[in-house]
Parts: C-alpha cells; sequence; structure tokens
C-alpha cells in the first residue's frame, strides 16, 4: 500500500498538476483524507519550493487552513508564481446504502447533487485560470459498493491501484500517453465538423447532430498560457454534444447502471426529436421515472461519450455506482444538461441559442459500449466510420 501511495502522489504532482517551481498549491480535503493530503502536500514542496495550503472541509464549511512549507528558508523560496487547486475526492464519502425515498432525493439540487446527477451550471465565461484537480481518495465502502463483497483498507487500495495503473512503475508515463492520444483523437473528431452520427448497437440505432459552435472534450485541458493538465483521472471516454431537437431511434443499454441509489437493468429507450418518449427497464425503472420527472429538459438526448470497450475500466467498474468514474467505463449517452467544457469560448448569450443545446437541472449517463456498437460520423457526403465493435478506428 506505501508503494501505491508513492506513485499515487508522484502521478498527480508529475502529471495530473504538472507542477513546477513558483506553483502556489492549495488541496482541499476532508478528514478522513488528512494523511494523504499532508503526504501530497510534502511532497509538492519540493517541487514548488512554496508553501503549500491544506483546506480541511466539512458538509461543504471550512474547518482549518494551514500551510505546509517547504526545507528552504524564506530568503531562499521563489515568488509565488501560479495558483494550482486540487481537491480530494473521498469516495467513501458518497450514498451508497441510504434508503432514501426517490422522490426525497429529487426534491431539491443538494440531494442531486449528492447522488452525482446534477448537470454543469451554464457559466459563459469558462476562461480557466488556474490548472485544477479532483483526486480520488479510496475507502472500503467505495470498494465494497463496487465489487459487491467486503473488503478492508488493503483490498479498496488494490482495487484503486488497478484502476489507476498504481500496480505499475509506469502508472506517471501510462496516463500521459493515454492523454495524448485523448488529444490526438479529439482532433480528429472536431476536424470532421458539421456532422450527423449513426451509433448502431446490438438491436438499436440511433441518428443525431453534432450541436454547432461545440468541440469534444476529455482528457487533458489547458490554459491560455498553453501549460496542460489533466483534471480527473482516469481518463478514456471523450465527450461531444448532440443538437437538442436531432436526435430519433432506439437506445439499449449495455449493462447495468446505477441512478438516483438505484440499480437500473436493462434499460431500454425511444426517441423522437431529440426527446426520450418512452422508457423500460427489467429493474430500476421506477428510479428512471424520477430523474425523467425532475424537470422538462431531463428527457433530452444531450451528449455523446466515446471510450474504448475492453479496458480496464469497462472490466472493473461494471455498474458505475461512484460518479468519479462513471463516464469512463465505456461509450454512453447522456440525458439532460449538455456539458459546459464542450461549447467553443466565443458562445456568448446572443450565440449560445444558435446552437440548440439541452439544458437540464440533471444528467444522467448510459452506457452504450459493448463490443456490438459502431459509430459513424457523415459531414458533407463522405461517411467516417470512427468506432467498430466498441473500439476506435485509429
Amino acid at each position: 500500500m506505501e508503494q501505491y501511495l508513492e506513485r499515487y502522489v508522484r502521478l498527480i504532482i508529475d502529471v495530473q498538476l504538472q507542477l513546477i517551481e513558483g506553483d502556489n498549491l492549495s488541496i482541499n480535503t476532508g478528514g478522513r483524507s488528512m494523511g494523504f493530503a499532508r503526504l501530497l502536500a510534502q511532497e509538492a514542496t519540493i517541487t514548488t519550493r512554496l508553501p503549500v495550503t491544506i483546506v480541511e472541509t466539512a458538509g461543504g464549511k471550512v474547518i482549518q487552513a494551514y500551510p505546509i512549507d517547504p526545507k528552504e528558508k524564506d530568503l531562499f523560496r521563489p515568488e509565488p508564481a501560479q495558483a494550482v487547486m486540487c481537491r480530494i475526492v473521498d469516495l467513501d464519502d458518497f450514498p451508497y446504502d441510504e434508503e432514501e425515498s426517490l422522490i426525497d432525493i429529487c426534491r431539491d439540487a443538494a440531494s442531486l447533487s449528492n447522488y452525482g446527477v446534477l448537470a454543469d451550471p451554464i457559466f459563459l465565461d469558462r476562461r480557466v485560470g488556474a490548472p485544477w484537480a479532483n483526486i480520488p481518495y479510496p475507502g472500503p465502502r467505495w470498494a465494497e459498493a463496487e465489487i459487491g463483497h467486503n473488503v478492508l483498507e488493503r483490498e479498496a487500495w488494490e482495487y484503486f491501484a488497478k484502476l489507476l495503473r498504481l500496480d505499475s512503475e509506469h502508472a506517471s508515463s501510462f496516463w500521459q500517453e493515454q492523454a495524448n492520444l485523448l488529444s490526438w483523437r479529439k482532433k480528429r473528431l472536431d476536424a470532421i465538423g458539421d456532422a450527423t452520427v449513426r451509433l448502431t448497437g446490438d438491436g438499436w440505432a440511433l441518428t443525431a447532430r453534432m450541436a454547432e459552435h461545440t468541440h469534444f472534450s476529455g482528457g487533458a485541458s489547458s490554459l491560455a498560457s498553453g501549460r496542460a493538465f489533466i483534471p480527473t483521472l482516469p481518463i478514456q471516454s471523450l465527450v461531444g454534444s448532440l443538437a437538442a431537437d436531432s436526435a430519433s431511434g432506439t437506445i439499449a443499454a449495455s449493462r447495468s447502471f446505477t441512478l438516483l441509489g438505484s440499480v437500473v437493468q436493462e434499460a431500454v429507450f425511444t426517441v423522437e426529436d431529440g426527446v426520450v418518449t418512452s422508457w423500460d427497464a427489467a429493474a430500476g425503472k421506477e428510479a428512471l421515472d424520477a430523474f425523467f420527472g425532475v424537470d422538462e429538459g431531463a428527457r433530452g438526448v444531450s451528449s455523446l461519450l466515446l471510450a474504448d470497450t475492453n479496458t480496464i475500466e469497462s472490466h472493473s467498474l461494471t455498474i458505475g455506482v461512484h460518479p468519479h468514474f462513471s463516464d469512463e467505463a465505456e461509450s454512453a449517452i447522456s440525458f439532460g444538461g449538455f456539458v459546459i467544457e464542450t461549447l467553443d469560448r466565443e458562445v456568448d448569450e446572443e450565440l449560445l441559442p444558435q446552437c440548440k443545446l439541452c439544458d437540464s437541472l440533471v444528467r444522467m449517463t448510459v452506457p452504450i459500449g459493448n463490443n456490438h456498437l459502431q459509430v459513424a460520423f457523415t459531414a458533407e457526403g463522405e461517411e467516417i466510420v470512427m468506432m467498430e465493435e466498441g473500439v476506435f478506428n485509429e
């Protein structure tokens, strides 16, 4: 476990945040992950040569904030040059086994946020001023929910290490290469331009149009200065926004998934003019009913997520219990609000209506990416088959 911790810290410092001398790092953490936050801060000071601030929070309130100082005396420290932020996400701090009614969950935004279905607020000024990252921190409650049986702390870290490739000494280089691969895929997808997309699965098919003034997002992000960082790990999927009135056809979920604390099995959907008109499931239909009843926009087909199948994530994250990982297991379709990161930078309040994007308080992701999935784009009369049998055509 100590080896996993050391590799994880190096992965965060070297690949996710890509810290350099002069970075002014702030770490938000809860009480359970405080020890890890201190370890991360101590190692970060070696690179930044500046104090790292740890902010302890509980229930959304700040409990305390204090610095972890580097070895250098004040006189020899560099001037702060760049703010950097990260938040440690305690994976155990999630309502895995709460017996809360669907009515109560859907009653307010705070409850919806607790269950990971709150959509992005629409802020048009999306100029990121600082590198940032959400850092997942494993625990036995999370691992038990994913694996299906009781586990010890050590076993939770072993499971987590497999997902983050921390069981290899090459974890950092793996994720850097993965970020480069996703960057190349984004360029391929964005180069297609205005296009329709056809998704074909096992007994179902859906056609839609990519939204105007949008692009694919995912993987690494960058500042205006060109500095790169990875907001979250693992990274497998790329997401693009669909025009709100364009999707038509049927969708069948490729696996079970978790929604509002319930497991939804064998879900199927009928879509007309961009809106889900009917749905059913072998189990968990009540959760679908509750989700689609939150607001009118919840039934909109908003986003397309593309990710290779047959990855460690697709085999290990069987029902996507925690929202931190739910978008990375395989290709998927989202209902509800669109992903704000897909909006082109020049879009303002006047241009936004032309994009015809789905707007809702909530967003749900439904997996579709098994070995039967084909994804084909058509632009200017030319068809480009981007994925076959659930994997990208490189």
